[in-house]
């Protein structure tokens, strides 16, 4: 792994220079043989932009031009959020709770250095290593969870959790990134008769619609108990999408204000079964999206927070129609 970062890095210092972008890197699975990486942007054009880089935080282990985040008019940007040292180190090797709670202090750093706080966040990613399989999944998720509440905002962010393969370094069990947005004028998008997350009474969130933008947490095909419904790829997939449909509603927005997709799904290392698994997404996509749809990144992923689910997919949306406020203009790619 140490070798194969450095040869990225010999590439990628061609391109950004500092001050950089920020930066989440996993190890997940990509979708062609023989594809060694996959790089996902967000770009805002228009907007005073200031750097965070907050003093004594966690550093990479070697000199890098990238950033922790960025503000950039309203929106904060965070980087993915470690638990390391100010040498890239890491902080609590083989501890879940020690190692969650060392990454989203980190976040918390951000958001405040950027003037907002955890209730400026709309959206937010766990990514985290683990690969126990049947009920030990969602035992582990409730024990970071557990940890990762006390720094949630009550409604959370929306976001997704996802089971990797793992992260730069090998004994680093976990990192979270977000993206927030300053100001009070927000709707959470809280549908009824809606699928629901294992822990009683969390607060969890699935979407914001803030300004012209709305973000759409990672859907799953689950009952309100966090029990997956469907056991193939198409009725999973199928159900996401009615979800994610169910909560756009609730910002009085559709399928063509979606600009962006993520689509994480289970498949094994099986190349003729990928393209199979891919293929159905595909179709089952197109009846709810047809051509041109938004622009899509899809990653397989090693699992998600509870047993038996396929797939996870969020969204971004664009408002632009009359109800479109703001003058922020957001590419992803």
């Amino acid at each position: 792994m140490t070798e194969f970062l450095n040869e990225l890095d010999e590439v990628r210092l061609t391109y950004f220079s500092d001050p950089g972008p920020t930066t989440t890197e996993t190890r997940v699975g990509l979708e062609r043989e023989g594809a060694l990486i996959l790089v996902d942007a967000w770009a805002v054009v228009e907007g005073e932009k200031e750097r965070l880089m907050p003093p004594g935080h966690w550093n990479w282990n070697k000199k890098l031009p990238f950033s922790h985040g960025w503000k950039v008019g309203d929106m904060i940007f965070v980087g993915g959020q470690r638990s390391l040292d100010e040498q890239g180190q890491t902080l609590g090797v083989g501890d879940i709770e020690i190692q969650t709670d060392h990454a989203f202090r980190n976040l918390d750093t951000l958001l405040r250095l950027a003037g907002g706080d955890r209730h400026s966040l709309m959206r937010q990613n766990t990514y985290f290593r683990f690969f126990g399989e049947g009920r030990q999944v969602t035992d582990y998720w409730e024990k970071m969870t557990n940890v990762r509440r006390r720094y949630m905002s009550v409604p959370s962010a929306a976001g997704a959790g996802l089971r990797i393969t793992g992260f730069p370094q090998s004994d680093e069990l976990i990192q979270v990134e977000g993206i927030g947005m300053l100001g009070e004028n927000k709707q959470r998008l809280q549908p009824g008769n809606h699928w629901d997350w294992s822990i009683p009474n969390t607060q969890f969130t699935q979407g914001w619609r803030i300004g012209n933008l709305a973000f759409i947490g990672g859907q799953i095909s689950a009952d309100d108990k966090a029990k997956a419904v469907g056991k193939d790829m198409a009725t999973q997939t199928r159900n996401v999408f009615q979800f994610i449909r169910s909560v756009l509603r609730e910002g009085d927005l559709d399928e063509t204000d979606v600009a962006k997709l993520y689509i994480y799904y289970y498949a094994p290392d099986d190349w003729a079964q990928i393209a199979e698994t891919k293929a159905t997404i595909a179709a089952v996509q197109r009846e709810f999206y047809p051509e041109p749809g938004p622009a899509v990144t899809a990653i397989r992923v090693s699992g998600f927070a509870f047993e038996d689910l396929l797939i996870e997919i969020e969204a971004m949306a664009v408002c632009r129609g009359e109800n479109a406020v703001g003058e922020t203009t957001i590419r992803a790619s």
